[in-house]
């Protein structure tokens, strides 16, 4: 047969110790118990032989095949048990060279094509015919290394018969005669996948060694195979996941140099894509506009950039750049051909879940990863159901559910098979779970002397985001500014940070950040009581109460709640009545505060309800809540002093366990 030159190179079948199992198992089906068995058993066998035949799976052993048969239904069936009692003195009957040419020359029937309307095309008739036409092609001393093969598969060497074949043009004596495919070797997938257990287990040898031996490999009959640019693409992905931006920025710029050269439109537009992608110095994102080969994933890309504080873009643009991402995505299905893909179609809504939550439409959010977690596979190294499942723990443990979240992170269907790569994204969010527990406990002294020497080299750590100290690394726009304002009201010197509040109120409001203009209008309500303003910052506080009852963040809901009694108490002029409405607001606060473990906020909440109370004559109430508030002294105490906390000891072990297993696959 003659191949044009740029074709693909001509398909190498070896035949594999495996092969007979599924060629023995055919027969038996066709052949010896040809419409004695029963449909239920033969629907079984035959969901088990089209893995098989695909090859689209890792080749069963031989005992697990005779598990799976011995697990089949119906076995009080005689032709069942006789089948399988068969298939199970395979080994016993192909000991010699003769059986085993026997029988593959007795099966040559089952596949024979026929004339007329009574032929048909089988896939178990193909593989059959396929190993046939194999076996013919093997010379005595062939015949005889495959039975030897075979006998050691079946006795439990599972590498007996799967090591390369070597095609040497002067000692090729394995082969009667030979193919054109036998001339040369072809393109093996071997490396490739020895890559990527290299990219995911962190080795930086392995890894790119294999990957450059894979892309030498011949692809097709030209001199050169013309794919060196998708090597290098590989690459930097693997860089850039890792932030290893300077190594990705030099080799894009010879991999574009030589996807240009090459021709190839595609891996260029992926590249000028990751180019996109890599940091700039002015910090203004890059866009990328809508082209013939421009990825639907690299949209996706440009919503996480709008959804940073710092592009200044209102969140409309986002949800606009969501609706070409999926336009684009159909429009590779239907009008490229290209089969969809699961991961790709579940990244569109993993974005919208992210979007929805920084809109501050929680509810939204959470019917999206609903979808994630229930179209996804567990156990896999899919980036949008980890994500799916970090940003739930990290709003779980937000609003106090501390257990409730770690347990969902360290649960061994989130962790299995992940790379090392999201492997640290998973340790990240556990670190910061037990920072915001220890913070909000107030035990400064746990955290710097056993949660922060065991940071993760990859955590971004911004102490601001737990204390409050002078930390010169900012916050994102519009977090810091109403970190100064907190700051200094906790200084009493709320006064000095109008600025800065009204500039993150309009920012949040022109960016459509709700949840922080929520926050910014508590705090500015919290400034205006120092100004006698208790009845304008009433009226602010319940115009955006009822968009946080809901409970969606439990630590603005108290905050609100205590500001808002505040001012009730400020507007009464100790009007008994007044004073009554405000204790649903300071009792939701009290209990809110106590969830999240925040006892100092709590103690401040249950003093200025000791106040009302004994305004009110309310004695018996007064003296319960003092219990309450000595309770959180001692809580704060306990807290201040406890050096230890046997829990995050046990999940941080449980973490570098994990770390070391995933490492060792």
């Amino acid at each position: 047969m003659d191949y044009k030159p740029g074709s693909p190179p001509p398909g190498h079948n070896v035949l594999r110790p495996h092969h007979i199992d599924v060629f023995a198992m055919i027969l038996l089906a066709f052949r010896d118990f040809y419409g004695k068995l029963p449909q239920q058993f033969l629907l079984y066998v035959y969901r088990f032989l089209i893995l098989e035949v695909s090859e689209a799976v890792q080749p069963a052993t031989h005992q697990q095949i005779l598990d799976f048969l011995k697990g089949a239904p119906q076995m009080n069936n005689l032709n069942v048990h006789n089948y399988i009692l068969a298939f199970e003195s395979m080994p016993k009957e192909l000991t010699s060279v003769a059986q085993l040419s026997t029988f593959f020359h007795n099966a040559t029937p089952i596949y024979t094509d026929k004339g007329g309307d009574e032929f048909r095309r089988s896939p178990f008739g193909f593989f059959c015919r396929r190993c046939s036409m194999g076996f013919s092609r093997l010379s005595f001393y062939g015949v005889m290394e495959l039975q030897k093969d075979y006998q050691s598969w079946c006795a439990g060497d599972t590498k007996a018969g799967y090591g390369p074949v070597e095609k040497d043009l002067l000692t090729g004596d394995i082969w009667l005669f030979k193919t054109v495919s036998d001339y040369g070797s072809t393109a093996h997938p071997e490396p490739f996948e020895a890559w990527e257990k290299g990219r995911d287990t962190g080795d930086d040898v392995v890894g790119p060694e294999n990957l450059r031996r894979y892309f030498e490999q011949m692809f097709h009959t030209n001199n050169d195979s013309g794919i060196r640019q998708n090597a290098l693409l590989n690459l930097i992905r693997m860089h850039y996941v890792r932030k290893e931006y300077a190594a990705a920025s030099k080799l894009l710029q010879e991999a574009i140099a030589v996807a240009r050269t090459c021709g190839d439109r595609v891996t260029l537009q992926h590249c000028i894509s990751m180019l996109h992608r890599l940091p700039t110095a002015s910090g203004v994102p890059v866009l990328n506009e809508i082209q013939p080969d421009l990825h639907p994933s690299e949209v996706l890309y440009d919503v996480a950039k709008l959804l940073q504080p710092q592009s200044g873009q209102p969140l409309t643009l986002a949800f606009e750049k969501l609706v070409q991402a999926s336009g684009l995505y159909n429009s590779w299905v239907d009008l490229r051909k290209v089969s969809p893909h699961e991961r790709e179609r579940l990244g569109l809504h993993a974005m919208q879940a992210v979007s929805w939550s920084t809109l501050g439409c929680h509810s939204l959010a959470k019917v999206e990863e609903s979808i994630i977690q229930a179209f996804s596979r567990w156990g896999d190294d899919d980036p949008n159901r980890l994500n799916s499942l970090l940003n739930q723990a990290h709003r779980m443990a937000r609003n106090g559910l501390y257990q409730d979240a770690l347990t969902l992170l360290v649960q061994p269907c989130t962790w299995r098979g992940l790379s090392l790569d999201l492997y640290q994204e998973w340790a990240n969010m556990i670190w910061h779970i037990l920072a915001l527990r220890i913070s909000r406990r107030g035990q400064r002294r746990l955290f710097y002397d056993f949660l922060l020497p065991r940071q993760p080299s990859s955590t971004t750590f911004i102490s601001k985001e737990y204390f409050f100290d002078d930390n010169t690394t900012p916050l994102p726009p519009m977090s810091d500014e109403l970190h100064q304002v907190m700051s200094a009201r906790r200084h009493g010197q709320a006064v000095t940070a109008i600025q800065p509040l009204l500039q993150s109120l309009w920012n949040s409001e022109f960016q459509g950040r709700f949840s922080l203009y929520r926050l910014g209008i508590v705090l500015l309500a919290d400034v205006g009581l120092e100004f006698g303003m208790s009845k304008h910052c009433r009226s602010l506080v319940e115009g955006i109460l009822p968009q946080l009852l809901p409970g969606h963040d439990v630590e603005h809901r108290a905050l609100a709640c205590y500001t808002l009694g505040r001012c009730i108490i400020a507007s009464s002029d100790a009007e008994p009545a007044e004073l009554r409405s405000a204790l649903p607001h300071l009792l939701m606060a009290e209990n809110d505060y106590v969830h999240l473990e925040m006892f100092e906020a709590a103690s401040d909440v249950q003093w200025l309800l000791m106040v009302v109370y004994h305004n009110l004559g309310m004695t018996t109430e007064g003296a319960a809540v003092y219990e309450r508030y000595n309770c959180s002294a001692a809580n704060i105490r306990m807290y201040e002093e406890s050096p230890v906390d046997e829990e995050a000891e046990k999940v941080w072990t449980l973490v570098t366990d994990v770390g070391a297993l995933l490492a060792r696959r």
